[in-house]
């Protein structure tokens, strides 16, 4: 009856579970190894009260309220954990790999996993079917295999390098086999087969191939290298030709010359002392005696004779301008060609340049100048390059433009120079002729001193002995009497203004021409300025001042020339334009002195005149110090005795008081915003003018500013700010002024705008302070009022402690006693109580896996509480303190563990802020754990006197330690037992660890073998010892 419900059971349940819920099967570990055990979980967790695990189509266990049954071919292999619905299968084989299916009916779900279980990998090998191989001729086959394991994965190694499949890789037989096709030298490996199943792997022991190669790469270096631009090696040098190639093995070497073999196996071909005859083919040829292959590589050596003498000579006649000119290079040695430079320039063929055959010789037809230069020829053949010695190439021409420089013209008594010159090459030849008759040779002719009879015609022959040609050139001289005396005369009366005078120059000598000059400057005939025929004549038909000057003639022939020395003329004029200097306006008692002047040639003379009476003579008049009667006009008279002529001018003089003080006044009531207020200006002495300024600057009047008729008084209409600053006035004639002092304006106004500065809120206990402070002229008188009642007098409040009773409005009244005004402001302070302290406290001491919990102790009035732990706030949502609640005002831990160990604080806040408590640290007692006892498991009697026992836990705090002999009581304390080697002490040793605080012990054990011969002491003296040795060790420590 029982197995019938269970199959109906099975049947609804895989009937109704069609639909998966989203959980899925997560197995402790897939793939698995054969014998190993799994654990499959549901995740996420879920109890379900019936339902089926199941492999492939085979129920394993099957699940129902307050029962579950278990398939007979899998009793003792698997449990079933019903609260998580987890299922654990035990030493598993091959033929457990499958599906495995989770269904449920309460909840309904379905899930699967599949699992893999595979036997695992041993004694991986690898073979080849050879190892000695030749480049790309052979085929290279590895084989990995393995004695034992299932699921197997292969993978290749090249030495480090993974090997994968290309067109000469293969792999084959699900990866266990390696084919290389036309192996290389680089296929040589080591190679190595690494095989993989998903629980264990293995590699096999490396093989590695010998590919045989070569030779390839053949090289050959020629010893000397030939030097740049030469193509062979000169007769008698040493050569040495070498050969190399990359071989395995090592290749072996021939050399041919001209297709002959030589006597040389050697990688080397050394040639000494080297002759035409030895120019040729040399070949290196490479053997490789395994893989029977041959390389070959070909150099042509060519052994030249060098050349030994080049030199360059004219063929023919010298080089005449116009002419064919030939050039020869003549050569010692082979020569394969030959270079023509002229100033160490290529020379080109063009129209008049030819080489001959072999460019043995230059013919330039026609030459010219620009052919002069350096020649030089070079012979090059396929060793060496010669250079003749330079041939300097000058053109000879001419004689071609003579010509003769000398004076035109000379005075007598003088010697006269000729030289003659003429463009030629080589230097022409002169001869000389005067008025037809040779008098000299050479390029240079000297006259001697000259008469008037050494007038005439000079000629110049010059030649040229090389081309044999000649040219002439003549040259005429004149001979003259220099001037040798000027001076300029004046002809009549003194020169007057806007009368005729006249100059005349006076010479001695041959006078080609006269010329007059004013002030150094060239002096020519206008309307009013000519001269006379042959110009020894300056006449002015009307002199002017504009004539006034030094004056100079000057006369002159080719030759010679003289100057006279100056003649100033000063014209005579005036007196005109009298003008008197002086002051227009004086103050009484002062002197003053009048300047008369006109202009005048000779100077004037000078008369003064006071209202009419002649007072004083001479340009200057100093009047003595002045009067009020001093008033009046002055007149100067101007006379000149040359011209005869006289000129009045006058002068009018106002006499006048200084002015001698001024001061600024206020005028009615003093200064007050929008009011309106007057200063004056008292002065004293004549006065023409009154200015007034503020800061230093010049004041006007606007919509709020008048002045008075004489500026006297300046009245604000509606005096503001803005007209502060410090005033004066000053008061001038036109000889005199004078500035008042500064009358400092400060307009009276307020108090306006009072401001209380201080805090809104308070907390009992502290004392405040409170800031009044308003705009007024003067300062401010200030009255504190506290809820309608005077507290206090100035700007400063200070409150005194605190209480609740503080609480309430704050009043400022500002007072001024000029304006008579008041301003008032208000200020409500708020009062809360002060948070006096902050505690952590624990409920207990805190021992690992109890509960435990912090409280945070406040006295006074807060708000809200927090935690913070190493400085930082406290996170309750991570899994580090997953285990951590908060409520109200305090911290439990449920339970408490040692990584809640740290430092602790708790903030409590109210509207002044966050109020922090001192760090509470908390350390977690925990143990002890894992008791571990250090010591030897057996000694030798003796060897050792004693055994030394250690004992040690994990724990907080240090536990006590106690220890047992074979179970029985306690031998002593500590964590050190010593233990005398005999046979009797031989057993098993205990020791017990009890931590202080928690009041958990925990016990191991440890089997002492003591083996060997001794006389054994009573039972008791043994546990004496025992004692002995603990209380001796108990000391040490």
């Amino acid at each position: 009856m029982e197995y019938h419900l269970v199959w109906v059971l099975i049947l609804v349940l895989l009937k109704t579970t069609t639909d998966v819920s989203g959980q899925v099967v997560v197995p402790s570990m897939n793939p698995l190894a054969v014998g190993s055990n799994v654990t499959l979980n549901l995740v996420p967790q879920s109890p379900i009260n019936i339902g089926t695990w199941s492999y492939e189509t085979t129920i394993i266990v099957l699940f129902y309220p307050n029962g579950s049954s278990v398939s007979t071919s899998y009793q003792g292999r698997v449990s079933f954990n019903r609260s998580s619905s987890e299922l654990s299968i035990s030493s598993l084989q091959l033929n457990d790999s499958g599906r495995y299916t989770v269904q449920g009916m309460e909840p309904v779900l379905c899930a699967v996993v599949t699992l893999s279980v595979r036997e695992p990998i041993s004694n991986v090998t690898l073979r080849a079917n050879a190892t000695d191989l030749v480049e790309l001729n052979d085929t290279a086959i590895f084989t990995c295999s393995v004695s034992s394991g299932t699921s197997l994965s292969y993978r290749w190694l090249n030495d480090s390098s993974e090997v994968t499949a290309s067109d000469r890789v293969r792999l084959g037989g699900g990866n266990s086999t390696l084919t290389i096709v036309s192996v290389t030298r680089y296929d040589e490996g080591p190679f190595r087969c690494e095989v993989i199943n998903g629980i264990s792997n293995g590699t096999s022991q490396p093989i590695g191939l010998n590919v045989s190669y070569g030779p390839s790469n053949l090289t050959m270096m020629v010893v000397p290298e030939m030097t740049i631009g030469h193509t062979a090696y000169k007769t008698g040098s040493d050569i040495t030709l070498s050969c190399s190639a990359q071989s395995k093995p090592a290749e072996s070497y021939k050399w041919r010359f001209n297709e002959a073999f030589l006597n040389e196996q050697s990688p080397k071909l050394s040639l000494q002392n080297t002759r035409q005859n030895q120019t040729g083919n040399y070949t290196c040829v490479a053997h490789n005696k395994v893989t029977l292959r041959y390389a070959t590589m070909t150099t042509m050596i060519k052994i030249v004779e060098p050349i030994s003498a080049v030199s360059l000579n004219r063929d023919g006649k010298p080089p005449i301008l116009d002419q064919s000119f030939t050039l020869r290079c003549e050569v010692t040695g082979p020569v394969d060609y030959i270079h023509w430079l002229m100033n160490g320039q290529l020379i080109s063929l063009n129209n008049r340049t030819f080489f001959s055959t072999g460019n043995k010789t230059l013919v330039i037809n026609p030459i010219q100048f620009s052919d002069n230069g350096e020649y030089l020829c070079e012979a090059f053949n396929a060793v060496s390059n010669l250079a003749s010695m330079t041939f300097k190439l000058v053109v000879n021409f001419g004689p071609e433009r003579p010509a003769v420089t000398s004076p035109d013209i000379a005075m007598t008594g003088h010697i006269v120079t000729f030289n003659c010159s003429a463009s030629s090459q080589p230097p022409s030849q002169f001869s000389w002729f005067f008025n037809g008759s040779q008098v000299a040779t050479g390029s240079e002719y000297e006259t001697g001193p000259l008469t008037l009879a050494s007038h005439g015609e000079y000629t110049c022959v010059a030649f040229n002995n090389i081309t044999g040609r000649n040219s002439t050139v003549s040259k005429m001289l004149i001979v003259v009497e220099p001037v040798t005396m000027t001076i300029v005369i004046a002809l009549g009366s003194q020169p007057i203004l806007n009368q005729t005078f006249s100059l005349t120059c006076e010479t001695c000598g041959t006078v080609y021409s006269i010329h007059w000059m004013r002030n150094g400057w060239p002096l020519y005939a206008n309307n009013r300025t000519d001269f006379s025929m042959n110009n020894n004549t300056l006449t002015f038909n009307s002199v002017q001042h504009s004539d006034n000057g030094d004056y100079q003639c000057s006369a002159s022939n080719p030759l010679s020339n003289m100057t006279s020395r100056n003649y100033r003329l000063i014209v005579n004029y005036g007196p005109e334009r009298p003008v008197i200097m002086s002051p227009d306006i004086a103050m009484t008692g002062y002197i003053v002195t009048f300047n008369c002047s006109a202009s005048s040639q000779p100077l004037s003379q000078f008369s003064w005149f006071f209202n009419g009476s002649q007072v004083a003579t001479g340009s200057v008049y100093e009047t003595g110090p002045l009067t009020l009667a001093s008033h009046g006009e002055y007149t100067c008279v101007a006379f000149n005795n040359i011209t005869g002529r006289n000129s009045t001018v006058s002068k009018m003089l106002t006499v006048v008081v200084p002015v001698t003080m001024t001061i600024v006044k206020v005028i009615g009531a003093q200064p007050e915003l929008n009011e309106r207020f007057s200063l004056t200006c008292d002065t004293a002495g004549t006065v023409y003018s009154i200015q007034w300024m503020r800061n230093g600057w010049p004041l006007y009047a606007n919509n709020r500013t008048d002045f008075s008729m004489n500026n006297n008084t300046l009245t604000f209409n509606s005096v503001q700010h803005s007209d502060n600053g410090d005033y004066q006035c000053s008061a001038s004639n036109p000889l005199s002024n004078m500035t008042s002092p500064n009358y400092r304006l400060i307009v009276n106004y307020g108090p306006e705008m009072p401001v209380i500065t201080g805090p809104a809120l308070g907390e009992t206990g502290h004392n405040l302070s409170f800031n009044c402070s308003a705009s007024s002229q003067p300062l401010s008188q200030f009255s504190w009022f506290f809820n309608g009642s005077q507290v206090a007098t100035g700007s400063v409040y200070e409150t005194g402690p605190l209480t609740l009773a503080s609480h309430g409005e704050y009043t400022c009244v500002a007072f001024n006693n000029i304006t008579g005004r008041n301003s008032t402001v208000y200020k409500m302070l708020t009062v809360v109580e002060a948070i006096k302290s902050v505690m952590v406290k624990r409920n207990k001491i805190p021992i690992s896996s109890d509960n435990l919990t912090l409280t945070c102790d406040v006295t006074g009035r807060y708000d809200t509480i927090y935690w913070m732990k190493d400085n930082l706030s406290l996170v309750l949502n991570n899994t580090l303190n997953s285990d951590i609640t908060i409520s109200n005002n305090s911290l439990h831990f449920s339970p408490v563990k040692v990584s809640n160990d740290g430092n602790y604080q708790c903030v409590a806040t109210n509207l002044f802020g966050p109020h922090t408590s001192p760090n509470y640290k908390l350390l977690v007692n925990y143990g002890p754990l894992s008791v571990n006892i250090s010591g030897p498991v057996s000694v030798v009697i003796g060897s050792v006197i004693t055994a030394t026992l250690k004992c040690s836990a994990d724990s907080r705090p240090t536990s006590e330690y106690g220890w047992k002999f074979n179970n029985q009581s306690m031998l002593g304390t500590g964590p050190l037992m010593a233990v005398i080697a005999s046979l009797e002490n031989a057993g098993d040793y205990t020791c017990v660890a009890k931590n202080p605080v928690t009041n958990i012990s925990m016990s191991k054990t440890i089997s002492l073998d003591v083996t060997g011969h001794s006389p054994a002491p009573p039972f008791q003296s043994r546990v004496g010892l025992m004692l002995t040795a603990l209380l001796a060790l108990s000391l040490c420590l």
